[in-house]
């Protein structure tokens, strides 16, 4: 099979996955007494992380959504690279309004890799089949299941075709639209209001001419602000 037709394949395939989302949503915003699985593995595909210390405590950002174990049937698997202490989780469940938090406990699984590298979570996953299968015995029913990733990647989409649940995010053929540039190309496209500025630079010399030009647009300009294109958390921000 032609590596074309095995991309294809499994583009299909993660779109009936993601057709599941449509009768999940009224779960999924609001607070019910339906039985669903919430799989949380926060991975990051971040260039500026530089350590394993730094990686879990992005991670360990998403712990909030452990509030949603206020809703009585719903199981919340959480995976971080490294284990959490235990009272930063007591933390979050003693938040829980009208929960007894031994209770939500006991619907609440942590899993890691054991893995302190800078690689993404999902990479760490997807090099572990004995993971995933130890994740997938945890999902109760694959149609009341959902992934919630940090970003989304094919890392993540690969994971979710592994797991046989959609991923709460878009599909990451649409990343070039998250970015910088891919941003203000709509914004351009559909007549949105946004700051003067060039986008797609590729070197310090479309730099220099993209200042120029913009100069030449508004002479009173002192300063620009120059932002990598698929930065985040203002890290890759500089002010010329």
């Amino acid at each position: 099979m032609s590596e074309r037709r095995v991309v294809t394949d499994s583009q299909a395939e993660f779109d009936q996955l993601q057709k599941k989302l449509v009768p999940l949503w009224k779960s999924i915003e609001r607070f019910n007494q339906d039985p669903q699985t919430i799989l949380v593995v926060p991975s990051m595909s971040i260039d500026a992380i530089g350590s394993g210390a730094v990686m879990q405590a992005y991670e360990e950002r998403f712990l909030f959504l452990l509030l949603l174990l206020r809703q009585p049937r719903a199981r919340l698997i959480y995976v971080t690279s490294q284990t959490i202490l235990p009272s930063i989780i007591d933390y979050y469940l003693d938040l829980l309004p009208g929960v007894i938090p031994s209770h939500a406990r006991q619907r609440l699984f942590l899993l890691s890799p054991l893995d302190g590298s800078v690689r993404p979570l999902s990479d760490k996953l997807l090099a572990r089949p004995r993971l995933i299968q130890r994740i997938r015995s945890l999902i109760m029913d694959p149609d009341r299941a959902h992934l919630v990733p940090f970003n989304t990647t094919n890392r993540e989409k690969e994971l979710a075709l592994r797991l046989g649940i959609p991923m709460y995010g878009a599909d990451p053929k649409f990343f070039p639209l998250g970015t910088k540039s891919g941003c203000r190309k709509i914004f351009l496209e559909e007549n949105v209001p946004h700051p003067l500025g060039y986008e797609n630079l590729g070197s310090k010399e479309d730099l220099i001419e993209a200042i120029a030009q913009m100069r030449a647009k508004k002479p009173s300009i002192k300063q620009v602000l120059v932002k990598l294109n698929e930065g985040v958390s203002g890290e890759g921000n500089a002010v010329i």
